[in-house]
């Protein structure tokens, strides 16, 4: 009888969560395999370079509106630490990012800093092929089930997202699932975003707001002037930021 009780309440509860939260803030870690980024015929270079990078970004969510944007510098607890052993430096540069989406006038917003300067690219959200799993997993306390899809860069995409919190948003520009995304692995863990906290609050002023405040360039034409200019200084892309190899 007990073990009933205990059930219809755990349902109830998740019930409520699902039917009553309409804002909140998110905080993921994003994890980037820097090993599977090296090529087979540069082998050697992962003695040279960390296993692992690290940053951390903020969701912040109403009912209509999601704001994905960095942690606050002083507040990340990933450092830029010097290498072990004598061995190089990475530098990462995290760049001030953001991700802002309004589903009611269906429009996607992302801020881009590069080389110091800011850019506004503006989008329509477009539909994400989703291929929805029977898998399901815990996530900060969350019940989650996995979809699927392929990006336009072959990359294949694996969510985890909660119908516990029935909101179709997700970190970076993920969306589009019948609940909260938690987690997003790329290409078999060579990226993995993953939610650590969970804060269902009723947001501050000014917490949530569109980018504004840069050169406005279509995203054809940003990322051709980036991949111009990553070629000339021998940087090297990635999530979250840009990392430097310096050797010693």
């Amino acid at each position: 009888m007990k073990k009933y009780l205990l059930a219809i309440l755990v349902c109830a509860s998740w019930g409520f969560i699902s039917n009553e939260v309409t804002q909140g803030v998110v905080t993921y870690t994003t994890k980037v395999n820097m090993h599977k980024r090296i090529p087979p015929e540069e082998e050697e270079m992962k003695k040279m370079v960390p296993e692992f990078s690290s940053t951390q970004n903020q969701l912040f969510f109403n009912e209509l509106e999601s704001l994905f944007k960095p942690l606050p510098v002083d507040e990340n607890p990933f450092d830029q630490s010097a290498g072990s052993g004598g061995g190089p430096r990475v530098i990462r540069m995290v760049m001030q990012n953001e991700t802002y989406i309004n589903r009611d006038n269906e429009m996607m917003t992302q801020l881009r800093e590069f080389m110091g300067k800011k850019y506004i690219i503006k989008n329509e959200t477009s539909r994400i092929p989703w291929k929805l799993g029977v898998e399901s997993k815990e996530i900060s306390g969350f019940v989650c089930k996995n979809a699927t899809y392929t990006d336009e860069n072959q990359r294949e995409i694996t969510a985890w997202y909660t119908e516990q919190i029935r909101l179709p948003i997700g970190p970076e520009g993920f969306h589009g699932l019948p609940g909260l995304i938690l987690e997003v692995a790329v290409n078999s863990d060579e990226i993995v975003i993953t939610a650590d906290k969970i804060d269902l609050r009723g947001l501050k002023k000014n917490e949530l707001k569109e980018p504004k405040g840069g050169e406005e360039l279509t995203d054809e034409a940003y990322k051709a002037m980036v991949q111009t200019e990553m070629e000339k200084m021998g940087v090297q892309g990635g999530q979250g930021g840009m990392r430097m190899i310096i050797r010693n």
